[in-house]
């Protein structure tokens, strides 16, 4: 009896016609078809512009503010942030609207800073403005993000934390 690859021979369990069978188109087929499904019903949900352009200013809008508390503490006065529909304003007065000669620079030296609003995302806050004192409290208000879902932010009064 001859020995093949690595001492088995042609009649062990191994080499059986059954071990060596494969799906059957059937199979194949269903699965394909299932996971066609599931693409085109859970896809589009994924996919959406409004999904990501409110989830992104959400994120914009809480680094903006805590930005400007940032800023107060480092300069040793007040800074305001101006909440309006069409977006958040940096400014070194609580004058609404902003109407600073000499509005606050942004991270990039970028004057006026400010972050507006995108398309198919809604913007409203607790009140018209925030501001930090120079040790970083604030009047506290809650913004609401309306996009695909309603998103809350939150500055704290004390503190000044936004969450």
């Amino acid at each position: 009896m001859s020995r093949g690859l690595m001492g088995f021979t042609r009649h062990s369990p191994l080499f059986t016609r059954h071990s060596l069978s494969g799906f059957t188109m059937v199979e194949l087929v269903s699965v394909i078809v299932i996971a066609g499904i599931l693409a085109a019903i859970a896809g589009p949900r994924f996919f959406t512009a409004s999904t990501y352009a409110a989830r992104g200013y959400a994120d914009a809008a809480a680094g903006f503010l805590r930005y400007a508390q940032k800023l107060a503490i480092a300069r040793h006065t007040s800074v305001t942030v101006q909440i309006a529909g069409d977006g958040l304003s940096l400014c070194a007065s609580a004058s609404n609207p902003c109407a600073d000669t000499h509005p606050w620079p942004g991270p990039q030296g970028d004057t006026p800073y400010r972050v507006d609003v995108p398309s198919g995302v809604t913007l409203a806050g607790s009140a018209a403005s925030v501001g930090f004192d120079d040790q970083g409290r604030s009047g506290g208000v809650t913004l609401t993000i309306t996009g695909d879902t309603t998103r809350t932010l939150t500055v704290e009064a004390e503190t000044g934390y936004v969450y």
